[in-house]
């Protein structure tokens, strides 16, 4: 516990709630922040957080899919996690980028 700053804590929740670029905005919060954010991950608890963010699969779709997204916003969330999803899981979509 408090390991990082109220803002720095408040800020990374957010990051939680944005499953499609959860990775890089957590990516770019502990490389390129204040020191300190970095030296919060000695700490156990916040390991597993970001862990669990990095590796979790995600929604997967078959490599041939072609729908595009042709409204904002999706307003069907079936529809939604169905257009965000990737043929091989969130971390290796970012990665392949």
């Amino acid at each position: 516990g408090n390991v990082l700053t109220p803002s720095d804590s408040e800020r990374f929740i957010q990051f939680l709630t944005v499953p499609y670029i959860r990775i890089p905005l957590m990516l770019d919060f502990f490389a390129n922040g204040d020191p300190g954010r970095l030296a919060a991950l000695k700490t156990k608890s916040l390991q597993l957080i970001v862990d669990a963010s990095l590796f979790e699969p995600g929604n997967w779709k078959p490599v041939d899919y072609t729908e595009i997204i042709m409204e904002v916003p999706v307003v069907d969330k079936d529809k939604l996690d169905e257009l965000l999803a990737t043929p091989h899981g969130t971390l290796f979509n970012e990665i392949a980028k």
